[in-house]
């Protein structure tokens, strides 16, 4: 509702631009289709936010956030389940829940592509990615379920240099568990 206060109104903007995402794609993603979406004010992105582009800068800098935040629990499941389905659905769900947002609107609108970059500081968000893996490979040898001669920090490189690889030649659809699979199972030896 327009005029009155809403406490979650960040959370209810990224949530529209999700929605719009799923439906129209990011060229979709425009001022008015964002604050129709919401149901809020049309001059919100500029009160709240550095106008269309600052609102998307968050909005994609919160989604891979969130995407981190999942694959710091794959540590955690080491000795659990199958060591190759634990690697596959960290990767698939990394990829496909918080690049992929990131990686549409980069492609719909290159000029974000520096803003985006400068805001989710995309090195450090690999090298955290590639941390949690190695990890996990780590916590998987201390388990003795993973072979103590591995180099679990090359095969962590590998792993996510791999993966945003496929991702990126992927064309923006949604990776293929199976290929995932296929290329851990190649770098894990097991």
């Amino acid at each position: 509702m327009r005029g009155v206060p809403r406490p979650d109104l960040r959370t209810e903007l990224f949530a529209a631009a999700d929605r719009i995402l799923a439906r129209d794609g990011a060229t979709g993603l425009t001022s008015r289709a964002i604050t129709d979406e919401a149901d809020c004010a049309k001059g919100i992105l500029h009160n709240h936010f550095d106008g269309l582009e600052g609102f998307l800068t968050e909005f994609a800098a919160d989604r891979l956030q969130r995407a981190l935040e999942q694959l710091s629990e794959l540590p955690g499941r080491a000795g659990h389940g199958d060591i190759l389905d634990n690697l596959t659905t960290a990767a698939v769900t990394l990829f496909d829940s918080g690049a992929l947002p990131t990686a549409a609107l980069i492609s719909a609108r290159p000029a974000l592509a520096t803003r985006i970059g400068a805001a989710i500081a995309a090195d450090s968000a690999l090298s955290a990615s590639e941390q949690f893996f190695a990890d996990y490979l780590i916590a998987e040898q201390t388990a003795g379920r993973l072979p103590a001669d591995q180099d679990t920090r090359t095969i962590a490189f590998a792993l996510v240099g791999s993966i945003h690889h496929l991702f990126f030649t992927s064309q923006g659809a949604e990776l293929d568990p199976t290929r995932v699979r296929q290329i851990i199972r190649t770098l894990v030896r097991l």
